[in-house]
């Protein structure tokens, strides 16, 4: 039976278990995005998939609470806790501001649809980067190893984002990158919450 300091955890590696089968829905319900191009973005912007994109982002969020608190009941510092509850509000605004599709003309909802995922991206990698060793010294074992295999991957796909939008030879693999990182995330969040739920 789970204990109330485990629920929390217990409650968001739920919810990011759904988040990354809702990512997978998306793929395979929509398959006219380009993976290698497009943004994960643009199946916010379309009317058929809004809905399971946004529902993708609520859960996440609300994912993102629970092991937010969940990480305060660890003892981690109370900046990283910060960080991801920040990086829910970050998230949701990017639900409510939709992209603009390529070769659409630029918006205000667009251009804060940008700068939110830019801050949302940024949170969520703090986050990762600062409690795996952390959680790693706490947890050892087989969690250490896959939360510090985790966050390699989430490095490599936020450097691979941030290169493709730099220099434009790479701009035809900014969706792969992304996805990368967007996929990599919930899965250290889902590694992360199992951990604490099991501990």
């Amino acid at each position: 039976m789970t204990s109330p300091m485990t629920l929390p955890a217990a409650l968001a590696a739920a919810c990011y278990a759904t988040s990354l089968a809702l990512m997978a829905w998306l793929h395979l319900r929509f398959p006219a995005h380009d993976l290698w191009r497009d943004p994960v973005s643009d199946y916010g912007a379309v009317s058929a998939s809004r809905p399971w994109f946004q529902a993708n982002g609520v859960v996440g969020g609300v994912g993102g609470l629970l092991l937010a608190w969940a990480l305060a009941q660890a003892g981690l510092p109370d900046w990283i806790v910060g960080c991801l509850a920040a990086s829910v509000l970050a998230r949701g605004l990017v639900a409510v501001f939709p992209t603009d599709l390529e070769g659409a003309p630029r918006t205000r909802a667009g251009r804060l649809h940008l700068l939110c995922a830019v801050a949302s991206f940024a949170l969520v990698y703090t986050v990762i980067d600062n409690a795996t060793p952390l959680l790693a010294a706490a947890l050892g074992g087989g969690w250490a190893t896959a939360l510090g295999a985790l966050r390699w991957v989430c490095a490599a796909g936020l450097t691979a984002l941030v290169a493709c939008l730099v220099l434009r030879p790479l701009r035809g693999g900014f969706g792969l990158a992304e996805r990368v990182f967007l996929i990599g995330v919930p899965l250290w969040f889902l590694c992360a919450s199992l951990a604490l739920a099991l501990r």
